[in-house]
């Protein structure tokens, strides 16, 4: 008996609530501050359940948009018979909104990657691997993924939502997205380099030639070639497919660059580039159309199409330290890391045209770049310059700055913890006004 009056009272309350709910939600915001508007008590309650209404009601809206999203998804997937393909796709996309909906906070937050190799952007967020481990971040600061690989000489590749991590000269790798392990292999040589498109089509080069999966590992393309990779990229479109090999030409030391497609139905389709004077460190789409190489001693850019080399930039004298592509922006670092006088970088346009330069004169390790900045990294500090070359301010982020990642914000990984760059930035400006202004009420007295 007294459970269907609890029942009773339970349903008589839903319904009084729904009922202030359609009596109050169009009533204007009140402005408490004026005491001709103020409202008796029992109605600020009646306001107070009805926000809590509010919330649980677009709580549920959320929860029955990501039901029915995985719901039409997995329907339309089993119809058109491409379940197997999709699948893993599907679980990215489940990820995805997990993580959204999941309260993270934010930066700076601690975290530590003992022997720290490199790390890549994912999903907004960023992975990162060490001597020992593999973490995942995502966008709001949170862990949501750590693991001990157990390699000797880890090295990843990541796509969108999904990363590589391989043991370099060894045989093993694993296909990861931010929950689980999708795949693990052991190849049949040792493996070289690996690079993975936006998609999570992976390319692994292995002593025997490159062999290249779709996302499901589904072998799509085979390469034989007794060449060694030095540089690999895939351009965004997860079929056009760069690799840069050194070549031994009339006793010295050159390259070839092959230009592959992952629709050809064989490699003898492949672009060739032949270089009789340069060693290719580093390769990079700029677009569809056009793809970069960076040598030790020149850069130039390519067409897809034919390889006919469109534009060059010669470094002189210079010794090249980094390299890195943002957009169709080029930016290298030249320097030997012992002598400042020495430490300069040069930012460049898809035509190799210089549009920005700067001395830097200090005792670089690293150049990153975004879209709109340039951020040289010393052992202490960061030093930050416009694409123009003008200087801008100098980071302090408290330890040893590891690298600068371009993730949904521009992110600071050092030693000790996890930074936002802008939100550096700004408590840096702030400082120098306060500091300004002291030193003006000093002057003044």
């Amino acid at each position: 008996m007294s459970f269907f009056s609890r029942g009773s009272k339970r349903r008589a309350s839903n319904e009084i609530r729904e009922e202030d709910f359609q009596r109050f939600e169009d009533v204007p915001e009140l402005d408490l501050t004026e005491p001709e508007k103020e409202i008796s008590a029992v109605e600020r309650g009646k306001l107070v359940r009805l926000e809590r209404i509010q919330k649980k009601r677009r709580a549920r809206r959320i929860r029955i948009t990501v039901v029915c999203t995985v719901l039409l998804t997995g329907i339309l997937v089993y119809f058109t018979g491409l379940y197997g393909a999709s699948l893993a796709l599907l679980g990215d996309t489940v990820d995805s909104i997990r993580i959204a909906l999941t309260p993270g906070p934010g930066f700076p937050v601690q975290a530590s990657i003992p022997g720290y190799v490199e790390s890549c952007p994912l999903a907004g967020g960023f992975v990162a691997v060490g001597e020992q481990d593999l973490v995942i971040y995502s966008a709001n600061g949170n862990k949501v993924r750590s693991l001990q690989h157990g390699f000797a000489n880890p090295c990843i590749t990541a796509g969108n939502t999904r990363v590589c991590i391989y043991d370099r000269a060894s045989t093993q790798l694993r296909v990861e997205n931010r929950s689980q392990t999708l795949y693990e292999t052991k190849m049949d040589q040792a493996i070289f380099l690996c690079a993975m498109s936006p998609n999570g089509t992976l390319a692994v080069f292995t002593d025997g030639g490159l062999k290249i999966y779709d996302p499901m590992f589904n072998n799509i393309l085979e390469f034989k070639t007794d060449d060694l990779p030095t540089a690999m990229a895939f351009s965004d479109d997860n079929r056009n497919f760069a690799v840069a090999c050194p070549r031994a030409q009339n006793g010295a030391l050159g390259s070839v660059i092959y230009l592959l497609n992952t629709d050809m139905e064989d490699y003898s389709q492949a672009v060739t580039v032949q270089v009789s004077d340069g060693l290719p460190l580093k390769v990079e789409y700029l677009d569809r159309q056009n793809v970069l190489v960076v040598y030790d001693h020149f850069a130039a850019v390519y067409s897809v199409s034919d390889g006919t080399q469109r534009a060059r930039y010669d470094f002189g004298a210079n010794q090249l330290q980094s390299a890195t592509v943002s957009g169709k922006n080029t930016i290298l670092l030249f320097g030997d890391g012992e002598h400042s006088e020495l430490t300069k970088f040069v930012v460049l346009d898809m035509d190799m045209a210089t549009i920005g330069q700067a001395d830097v004169q200090v005792r670089a390790n690293s150049i990153f770049a975004s879209r709109l900045g340039v951020y040289v990294l010393t052992n202490t500090e960061i030093y930050c310059y416009a694409l123009d070359g003008s200087f801008e301010r100098c980071l302090e982020p408290g330890s040893k700055p590891l690298a600068v990642i371009d993730a949904d914000r521009l992110l600071i990984l050092t030693q000790d913890q996890i930074l936002d760059l802008n939100a550096q930035q700004s408590e840096t400006s702030a400082d120098s006004s306060l500091n300004q202004a002291d030193e003006s009420t000093s002057l003044a007295s």
